[in-house]
């Protein structure tokens, strides 16, 4: 569970943690476990790329315990929170000062005005990139939940200190290469043949790449210095 630290230094129940284990022990530094948990719990990552899972709350008291958005504002518990919402401030617990992040995160986290708690905790810890709104067929068939990818850098580092203004890169993506059903939706030519590329694959009629090309643009202006 990588929402849990505490299940990250237990030991093995399952051959297929066998490997896990081995990979991640060089990080134990102490041979108490609740100092281990403190080192599995903030990872120091350059750059880390999560698309977390929206459904579900966690109920689990425990786990609840190890976050600051679990409580409320008098420091008690919230009965349930939503994964995608601890993944928030796991996935920033990962990341070095300075380090970089995008995550796909449900729209309503973003202007759901219940989710104003979230989006101060987000901001007091890191520099708001970019916002990038997706089309509601990204996901399809799996899910018609609209989304966005939220673009981070947290505090610290070469991301200087917190700034109390600063423009921020948004986009909305209107061609998703996908139609209603899911299926993919290819760029064609005037005739109607589908348009391939180099490699002779079909093209997927989406925006992103324009998106992308705007956000450089944005980036190489506030002389961002990771561009």
């Amino acid at each position: 569970d990588s929402l849990d630290a505490r299940d990250w230094t237990r030991p093995e129940s399952e051959d297929a943690r066998v490997e896990l284990k081995r990979l991640l022990a060089p990080m134990e530094s102490s041979a108490d476990e609740k100092e281990n948990q403190k080192t599995y719990r903030y990872l120091n990552f350059d750059l880390l790329l999560t698309n977390p899972p929206f459904a579900g709350e966690n109920p689990e008291q425990g786990l609840l315990r190890q976050y600051e958005l679990a409580r409320k504002d008098d420091g008690k518990l919230r009965n349930n929170v939503e994964r995608h919402i601890l993944f928030i401030e796991r996935t920033l617990d990962m990341l070095r000062p300075g380090g970089r992040m995008a995550i796909v995160l449900p729209q309503g986290v973003l202007n759901n005005t219940n989710m104003e708690y979230v989006r101060d905790y987000l901001m007091d810890k890191a520099r708001i990139l970019a916002v990038v709104g997706l089309h509601g067929n990204y996901f399809k068939p799996h899910t018609g939940t609209k989304t966005s990818v939220l673009f981070l850098q947290k505090w610290g580092g070469e991301a200087g200190e917190p700034l109390a203004d600063y423009p921020i890169f948004m986009a909305v993506s209107k061609k998703a290469g996908k139609d209603n059903s899911g299926d993919y939706v290819y760029k064609k030519d005037p005739s109607g043949k589908a348009i391939h590329d180099s490699k002779f694959r079909k093209v997927l009629d989406h925006d992103l790449d324009e998106i992308a090309d705007g956000f450089l643009k944005f980036a190489k202006e506030q002389r961002f210095s990771f561009v």
